[in-house]
């Protein structure tokens, strides 16, 4: 009878303790996945949940706020992951929060992350769907890297090659490195548009300065585009200029006529040099034929020795005693030379 009622309180022990431990596992469990407390549920698509299951963490800012309540495939292409968030964080989430899927650290378990967002937007409610970010997946990663291996090795070798170019003295690049000639023109050509460079400088400061001038309403450029005065006075002169033009356009033309008489006449001259040049023509005759340049000015000697007699004897016939008469009447009309 005492062993029976011994074990009978161990079976009560072990029970009870049993119990507790059940108690216990189901509090812990529950408060984990905050079953217990006040909650409001949220939800998120994603078009991949990388490995997410039922009962992983929400985070929101780095704490933990809520579980993964369940995941419901909508399409071939879309997820939908329902949250279960503590009631007491609400305030601080807003609908213009974002979430995305990552790992608790390198190897860890799958969870939600809820970053807050840019803006001022309201407070979030019971059933709101929240935007989505979808991280790039470790295997794409992973693949980007090997891509970037391969490119990383191809560029290598490209180098590779080219070292040993240099170094052999091929290539316009070794030619570079060893052409001294080369490159003293290089650096001349870094001066001379370093010099072009300054050029521009002094002339944007330059224009700076007239733009100055022009906003401070001095300078003759600010007249020319702001006083009306100057615009006036250049249109009068412009008048005055057409009316001289118009004024000086006969004095032109008979510029014109006289240079194309002038031109006329020296081509005559020309033609005219020209045949003296050739023997032709009286004034080559002249020129060139001396019988007859003698002959010529035996006859001008004749003509003005003729010319003294026929003198004479019209004085002589003055005094002729029968025409005397005549003569003196003519003098006196003033028709004759005195004797």
């Amino acid at each position: 009878m005492a062993k029976r009622t011994e074990n009978t309180v161990k079976l009560g022990f072990f029970i009870t303790v049993g119990v507790a431990l059940f108690i216990l596992g189901v509090y812990l469990i529950g408060t984990q996945e905050n079953m217990f407390g006040q909650n409001f549920h949220v939800s998120s698509i994603f078009g991949n949940v990388n490995g997410l299951q039922p009962g992983n963490n929400v985070r929101y800012s780095g704490i933990n706020v809520g579980t993964v309540e369940k995941i419901v495939l909508l399409n071939d292409s879309t997820v939908e992951v329902r949250m279960r968030i503590e009631e007491k964080v609400r305030p601080y989430i807003k609908k213009d929060a974002v979430a995305s899927i990552g790992s608790d650290g390198l190897v860890g378990s799958m969870l939600v992350n809820i970053s807050p967002g840019k803006g001022e937007a309201p407070m979030i409610e019971e059933g709101d769907v929240i935007a989505s970010y979808s991280r790039v997946k470790p295997e794409e990663l992973l693949n980007t890297l090997g891509k970037t291996n391969e490119n990383i090795a191809l560029i290598s070798n490209d180098l590779l090659r080219i070292t040993n170019y240099m170094t052999r003295g091929k290539g316009t690049l070794a030619l570079l490195l060893r052409d001294t000639t080369l490159a003293i023109g290089l650096r001349e050509s870094i001066y001379n548009l370093q010099a072009t460079s300054r050029h521009l400088a002094a002339t944007g400061r330059q224009l700076q300065g007239l733009v100055g001038e022009v906003e401070d309403g001095s300078g003759l450029l600010n007249q020319l585009l702001y006083d009306t005065t100057v615009i006036a006075n250049i249109n009068t002169s412009i008048s005055q200029i057409d009316t001289l033009a118009e004024k000086a356009m006969p004095f032109l033309e008979e510029l014109q006529r006289s240079a194309e008489e002038i031109s006329a006449s020296g081509a005559m001259l020309k033609t005219a040099m020209e045949q003296l040049a050739e023997g032709e023509g009286t004034a080559a005759l002249l020129l060139r034929d001396t019988a007859f340049a003698s002959s010529l000015a035996e006859t001008m000697r004749n003509i003005e020795q003729g010319s003294a007699r026929f003198n004479e004897n019209m004085r002589a016939m003055r005094h002729n005693i029968f025409l005397r008469a005549y003569f003196r009447k003519k003098r006196k009309h003033g028709e004759a030379p005195p004797p």
